[in-house]
């Protein structure tokens, strides 16, 4: 059995000492130098494309970028029922469409333009909620769409007429398209 002199163990443990050291001091530096995984919607100048479904099956997209959804196109399913006057009820798919932005809002957020509806020959003034909150954990965005308006159509014999009001409501989930 071999025994170790005194200044051979001293360079042992002042090894030993300064491995742990490296070792303690590396733990921080390694750490550091992952990088975690880059969540764009969290980045308020990164634009972000988004897609998904609706809950009625139509396809969703839009871009998000500090906090708002920006030109958004969508389908729901519109019904229609005779408000005045007598008519059948009848309805279709509706876009749920926008340029520009809407902002990021659990609570809704409602506008107001003229576009020319699925079920209807004129331009007609369409009032839209939109309603919208995003899982900052992956990105999903949730939300709820509603669209309503009313037309008025002239019937035979003149001047009978029938008023529809048309309503959609539906949810949707949009996933972002990462490259």
């Amino acid at each position: 059995m071999k025994t170790l002199s005194l200044p051979r163990l001293r360079l042992t443990a002042a090894l030993a000492v300064a491995m742990l050291a490296a070792l303690v001091l590396a733990g921080p530096a390694a750490a550091a130098g992952k990088k975690k995984a880059e969540k764009p919607w969290n980045n308020p100048n990164k634009a972000v494309a988004y897609e998904g479904t609706t809950a009625s099956g139509h396809k969703i997209t839009f871009t998000f970028k500090k906090n708002r959804l920006y030109d958004m196109e969508s389908g729901i399913a519109v019904s229609c029922v005779a408000i005045q006057g007598h008519g059948s009820p009848t309805g279709g798919v509706e876009t749920f469409s926008y340029s520009g932005y809407v902002p990021l809002n659990p609570a809704g957020v409602d506008f107001t333009f003229m576009k020319k509806p699925a079920v209807y020959y004129n331009e007609v003034t369409t009032n839209h909620t939109l309603a919208t909150s995003i899982n900052r954990k992956n990105g999903t965005i949730t939300g709820s769409q509603r669209i309503q308006y009313e037309y008025f159509l002239p019937t035979f014999p003149m001047p009978t007429f029938v008023i529809y009001s048309c309503l959609g409501e539906g949810s949707f989930t949009a996933k972002p398209v990462l490259k």
